[in-house]
């Protein structure tokens, strides 16, 4: 029993794809990214707008003036956790011509948004949740530096 427990505690640190292999695979997903920030370092996250701990993330790029969008450039992909249901706003915040806008009211703000699916956000959620599973991504926030998730 007590072995059963300790294997259940242990965190899932793996990744699918070696760090050369993910960043490729990130390379032809930026340009559905939201992407913030002016650093010379290149961050790659998924979120959910609706995971707390996607939440705190966003909030501590943010604070203190946003020093640390002076020093990174981070990338954030839409990524809905099923339990989380998601996706309404997921489209909503891709619908929008103020994205990152957006992404601040409803993760940080907490306001409550909808919007109607679009099939171009359809491919867009398509080609983010296929890179994720080759990945391996398994958690919200998802992050990634140099290929390397943290």
């Amino acid at each position: 029993m007590l072995f059963l427990l300790s294997l259940q505690a242990e965190p899932i640190s793996r990744q699918m794809l070696s760090p050369q292999h993910t960043l490729e695979e990130l390379s032809h997903l930026k340009r559905y990214a939201i992407v913030i920030g002016t650093g010379p370092k290149e961050v790659h996250t998924f979120i959910d707008p609706y995971c707390s701990v996607s939440q705190k993330y966003l909030e501590y790029l943010y604070e203190h003036n946003g020093a640390m969008l002076k020093k990174y450039t981070v990338y954030l992909y839409l990524y809905e956790l099923k339990r989380k249901n998601s996706s309404e706003v997921i489209n909503a915040i891709l619908n929008s011509p103020y994205r990152e806008s957006l992404l601040k009211q409803v993760m940080l703000d907490h306001e409550e948004v909808s919007g109607d699916s679009d099939i171009g956000n359809e491919k867009i959620i398509e080609a983010i949740k296929v890179s994720a599973e080759k990945i391996g991504v398994f958690k919200r926030p998802y992050i990634l530096i140099n290929g390397k998730v943290l």
